[in-house]
């Protein structure tokens, strides 16, 4: 535990004498920018948009964005931006899920726990980090908002940092502290945040998540709910329970209630008792506030949120991931659909091997799908098609559950894997 914590060390002291300067002229502010420069970002679309101006004003080529969970309008990845920016991420979002699959972006399958360690070991050496910083209070700190992820080591790590100051952007606590002498340049940009709702459930989601709800989950369990319709329905269902923990790498809407109705405590986990773990606030504006100045709930590095020594001191730690398409043996493809990338790697491994390892043997982890997908052909395949990516693998996958019901795959042969999962399949391809 200890290692996992020193790992991090991210100074948050105020550097004596030294103070940033504010500016709203990208002149300024990437005045040395070169061709094929390295930076990092964290959804400051402001500040993007603002480089987006000063590279196609000035002609710059190759400029490289490293930008892990892309939201909102990405400026650089414009028609007109080709050549000009290259995006690298670990996640195809909605909004540039075209241009990892067309070329304009490049696909890093990556666990969320070693985002971090790709500026801390210098595999990548960045020199601006973007961020968007929640305004400076008395004592000149300020918090990185709804959003921690890799922005601490990209800071630390950075040769230029440039925060836009969001009034707009909550408040928050953990790791999500940092002191205005640490940045280099300040920009004042207003800018709502990008909100993500979720869909309601279908009938058969629905039904998944009762299954899940009413037969996996315990009270007292620490949960994990990825990000999706299913996870989020499962929310929905918990509401009888009691004494539920949270330690996620995302949380969304869907928590809030349960907070609200005294379902989420948090009061039997060990791993900072009495609060919501994060590192990732997702969804609408009501979530957004939720967090704003809530010493209940904790951002942190997620290095650290991900970690699955730090995950598995919790009680009964229940994880619900989905996936897109499983073979008989258990195989979990969850970041596409054969050649085409749909999300990314996320923390589906990070929690699954936590649940199973966890220290009180208690552990479940879930991954859930429908038995048909939106092409109404099986998820479930006796093998994978061409190109796709295996991100569970079948020695990680212990529960699978579809609307059919809960196959159980540890410990069991591959003959018997088949036949568990064959039974949870749609009845047409069984």
């Amino acid at each position: 535990m200890g290692k996992v914590h020193l790992n991090l060390q991210e100074p948050i002291a105020p550097v004596p004498g030294k103070y940033p300067v504010w500016s709203s002229h990208p002149s300024e502010l990437f005045a040395d920018l070169k061709d094929g420069i390295v930076g990092a970002s964290a959804s400051p679309t402001l500040l993007t948009n603002a480089l987006y101006e000063y590279v196609m004003e000035k002609k710059l080529k190759n400029i490289r964005v490293y930008q892990h969970l892309p939201l909102g309008d990405l400026a650089y990845l414009r028609d007109d931006a080709r050549g000009h920016f290259k995006l690298s991420t670990s996640y195809s979002s909605k909004n540039c899920r075209d241009a990892v699959n067309d070329g304009r972006a490049d696909f890093i399958p990556i666990q969320m726990s070693e985002l971090p360690l790709l500026y801390r070991n210098k595999h990548v050496e960045i020199e601006y980090a973007l961020v968007m910083l929640s305004p400076p209070d008395k004592h000149g700190f300020c918090t990185l908002g709804s959003a921690i992820g890799s922005a601490r080591s990209a800071i630390q790590n950075a040769k230029r940092i440039i925060g836009q100051i969001n009034p707009l952007a909550p408040v928050t606590y953990g790791d999500s502290t940092v002191h205005i002498s640490r940045l280099d340049f300040l920009f004042h940009g207003h800018q709502p945040l990008s909100e993500m709702p979720i869909p309601s459930a279908n009938e058969t989601e629905q039904k998944i998540a009762a299954i899940i709800a009413d037969n996996l989950v315990d009270d007292g369990a620490t949960i994990q709910l990825g990000f999706g319709r299913i996870p989020y329905e499962v929310t929905y269902r918990l509401r009888s329970h009691k004494d539920l923990g949270v330690h996620a790498e995302i949380i969304a809407d869907g928590i809030i209630d349960l907070v609200n109705l005294g379902v989420i405590t948090n009061r039997l986990k060990p791993v900072q008792r009495g609060r919501i773990v994060t590192s990732y606030c997702i969804g609408t504006q009501r979530v957004f506030d939720f967090v704003n100045e809530n010493p209940q709930v904790s951002l942190n590095d997620i290095a650290w949120v991900n970690s699955t020594e730090i995950i598995a001191q919790n009680p009964k730690v229940t994880t619900v991931n989905t996936c897109f398409e499983m073979d008989l043996t258990g195989q979990s493809v969850a970041d596409g659909i054969g050649e085409t990338i749909y999300t990314g790697v996320g923390g589906q491994l990070d929690f699954t091997r936590a649940a199973s390892v966890s220290e009180d043997g208690q552990g479940r982890p879930i991954i859930t799908m429908c038995s048909k997908n939106s092409s109404g052909e099986s998820s479930i395949v006796p093998v994978l098609r061409q190109g796709s990516a295996v991100v569970a693998t079948r020695a990680h996958v212990h529960y699978v559950v579809t609307e059919y019901g809960i196959a159980y795959l540890f410990g069991k042969s591959l003959r018997q894997r088949a036949h568990a999962l064959i039974q949870i399949a749609h009845p047409d391809f069984r």
